[in-house]
């Protein structure tokens, strides 16, 4: 699964002439590490920057496959949490997952009855940031050109 930002495209289409090469990969670098640090956190019971809230495992599914426990599997097996990749260069930067499940649980799956629990700080369509992550990302930009 990819998220894709382009609300940022012209922001560091303009970059370019300001930075250099080097400088941006620094940049991509620390936002992409927050962008990861922040969709980790929300794999966690509470998640600091979900679009959404999650819905609770029902209770037949939760007696079936965790004794009762109903905190999502997707928490529990931890799998999602290791299939994260970041690739970084001077022209861009991109968070995937390599679980074959990300997309089911980020978007849902109505056919399977398996609802959306969000973990990318992105709206329902992936394609724009939370307020929180954009506001994150903002002043970790501001607090770059301010050295």
């Amino acid at each position: 699964m990819t998220v894709v930002e382009d609300g940022w495209t012209p922001l560091f289409d303009s970059l370019a002439e300001k930075v250099s090469a080097e400088g941006r990969r620094r940049l991509l670098f620390q936002l992409i590490g927050d962008v990861f640090d922040v969709t980790v956190l929300n794999l966690g019971p509470e998640g600091i920057a979900r679009p959404d809230q999650w819905a609770a495992l029902t209770e037949k599914y939760a007696q079936e496959k965790h004794g009762g426990d109903r905190t999502p599997t997707l928490i529990l097996s931890g799998e999602l949490k290791e299939g994260f990749r970041t690739e970084i260069n001077t022209e861009f930067a991109t968070l995937t997952n390599i679980v074959d499940y990300a997309t089911e649980h980020q978007f849902g799956e109505p056919y399977r009855n398996l609802p959306a629990r969000p973990f990318y700080p992105v709206d329902e369509n992936g394609l724009t940031f939370t307020p929180y992550m954009t506001e994150r990302l903002h002043t970790i930009i501001d607090a770059h050109f301010a050295t």
